[in-house]
């Protein structure tokens, strides 16, 4: 059987991929990129959706525009939450158009941003404003208007986003904005395969129509997106949180091409250890994936983004200082080649030394012990019959210093539902990983220990990413369905699972390791004593044969 061909969208990607990794991983391209994959999605989907509305009217997008706009604007934005207010600014006429002009980059950007609508005070005009906000500021459009491979590369990249099939399932849409997102000059915070799938499956298998979720640390989304997934009915309110800021603009452009109806998210850029701040409600789930405990968090930005990032606010500032004084308007900074050269070559003899700062920032830093704490505040903001389900680091279960944390837990308020360990094989080189289900009224008195270090069963992940074997891996359906049925029914199966009572937890001086409760040897055992018999048989013996070699250098008369 012939082997089928590589989808467009997969090919696009691994053009778009390749021209990333030509540029710096800077804070620019990475946005550009974001803002992108928004305007092809948003694009496409308004338009295919208007031209099936007028299918049976016989007439073209263009005239609809003119004739019935009211109409298709007010279905659109119920449909969608957005309106492209003129048909000459869909994504492909503005490519056709503008691509070979000097200004292509911000003529692409400020097409999208000045022609979408929105109902007034909807969530999606904040979330769409927030993202057009975020571009503008990062991104310095002068750089990616002078002929130079950087302007060239960036363009190209633009150009194939264009291209890809927002509609294609062999490989989706949402898929290549995974992968683009994930790799390294882009760098979005993600939560792994295995573990959103596990950690979904648990708690669709577990919570019965949940009206609101909430994710403390959002990443890229996936939890909220595989849950929804499991889910034949979705849940009404959706809260979340991020710290970081291109992450933040990738989830929301992420659940906005999942189906998300961004008037039910709410989503906050905060500190995931603060309370949320707009739930009117206790949550029926909350779900997430703390980050590892590790300084490896940590990103470094370097001397050449420092660069760049003292450049772009010193043309800033030099912009604000001549619009103030001389009353120049800031939009001829970039439609005015000869004033947006001069101020290239201002910037280019100025010495910005003193303005360049190497310095350490971006995601999170490691978990303290005294962190740990907000799991109470996040239990405590559960409903009455709310359930939480979260990966942690296995550090949770043997910490000298959480001690009493762990008998707070389990014997005092008795929220600690079941422990599962991921596998090493999945987990590497992060470390070791757990995943630990919290009820806030539970209604046993034991705790359900899982350990899947020998017994399991992994499958590649859908749409899997070239060249990165073990990150495509996940758990396979029989594993998660054997988890779930073990944990739903509080089941002990030999080494694979055990069911033990709080008491006995109690007696272990609250130690939690899972290799504790579940004996996963397969080895032969050794009784003790028996091994105790046969070494005093082998010194018994030695002590003979001792005797009888003295005995016979004796007869031969050797002495040493």
């Amino acid at each position: 059987m012939p082997k089928s061909k590589p989808s467009k969208n997969y090919k696009l990607m691994r053009q778009i991929s390749s021209k990333i990794r030509k540029l710096d991983a800077s804070e620019d391209v990475q946005y550009l990129i974001i803002y992108s994959f928004l305007y092809k999605y948003c694009s496409d989907s308004l338009k295919d959706y208007l031209l099936s509305s007028i299918a049976d009217k016989e007439i073209t997008l263009d005239e609809a525009y003119e004739k019935i706009k009211p109409d298709l604007k007010t279905d659109a934005i119920k449909t969608f939450g957005f309106f492209i207010n003129d048909a000459d600014y869909f994504i492909d006429d503005v490519i056709n158009s503008a691509f070979s002009g000097r200004f292509f980059t911000h003529h692409f950007f400020s097409a999208f941003r000045q022609n979408v609508e929105f109902e007034e005070g909807s969530n999606y005009e904040k979330y769409f404003s927030f993202i057009f906000d975020a571009v503008e500021h990062a991104v310095n459009f002068s750089k990616f208007e002078y002929v130079g491979e950087k302007h060239l590369v960036v363009k190209d990249i633009i150009y194939a986003i264009s291209r890809l099939d927002v509609f294609e399932d062999r490989f989706p849409f949402t898929k290549v904005f995974d992968r683009i997102c994930q790799s390294k000059p882009v760098a979005v915070d993600h939560d792994p395969d295995y573990i959103t799938n596990l950690i979904s499956s648990i708690v669709a298998s577990n919570a019965e129509s949940p009206k609101n979720v909430y994710n403390p640390f959002l990443n890229d989304g996936s939890l909220l997106i595989n849950l929804c997934s499991e889910f034949k009915m979705p849940w009404k309110m959706t809260y979340a949180k991020s710290q970081d800021k291109i992450t933040y603009c990738s989830s929301i452009v992420k659940l906005l091409m999942e189906y998300f109806d961004l008037d039910c998210v709410y989503s906050e850029l905060d500190n995931p250890f603060e309370p949320f701040k707009n739930a009117e409600e206790k949550f029926d789930v909350i779900m997430s994936r703390f980050p590892p405990i590790t300084s490896k968090n940590l990103r470094r930005i370097n001397e050449s983004q420092s660069y760049e990032i003292a450049k772009r606010n010193k043309k800033s500032e030099i912009k604000d200082l001549l619009s103030d004084k001389y009353n120049i308007n800031p939009e001829s900074f970039e439609t005015d080649s000869e004033l947006s050269g001069a101020l290239e070559s201002l910037i280019s003899k100025m010495d910005l030394k003193n303005d360049i700062e190497i310095q350490f920032t971006g995601e999170y830093a490691s978990l303290k012990d005294s962190e740990y704490l907000f799991l109470i505040n996040m239990i405590n903001s559960l409903s009455d019959d709310g359930i939480m389900v979260v990966g942690m680091s296995q550090s949770f279960l043997v910490k000298n210093s959480l001690e009493t944390l762990r008998k707070y837990l389990t014997c005092e308020m008795n929220h600690i539902d079941a422990i599962i360990s991921v596998p090493d094989e999945l987990t590497r080189p992060s470390g070791l990983e757990i995943v630990v289900v919290f009820k806030k009224h539970k209604t046993t008195d034991d705790i359900v220990f899982i350990d899947m270090s020998n017994d399991y069963e992994t499958r590649a992940a859908p749409f899997a990413t070239p060249g990165v074997f073990r990150r495509n891996l996940i758990l396979d359906d029989s594993t998660v369905g054997k988890v779930n049925d073990v944990y739903k029914n509080r089941l002990t199966v030999d080494k694979f699972s055990n069911v033990v009572k709080i008491s006995q937890i109690k007696d272990d001086d609250y130690n939690l390791s899972i290799s504790r409760y579940v004996d996963t040897f397969e080895g032969e055992f050794i009784n003790l004593n028996d091994l105790k018999n046969q070494k005093k048989e082998f010194t018994q013996n030695i002590e003979v044969l001792n005797e009888k070699i003295e005995k016979m250098m004796d007869d031969l008369g050797i002495r040493y």
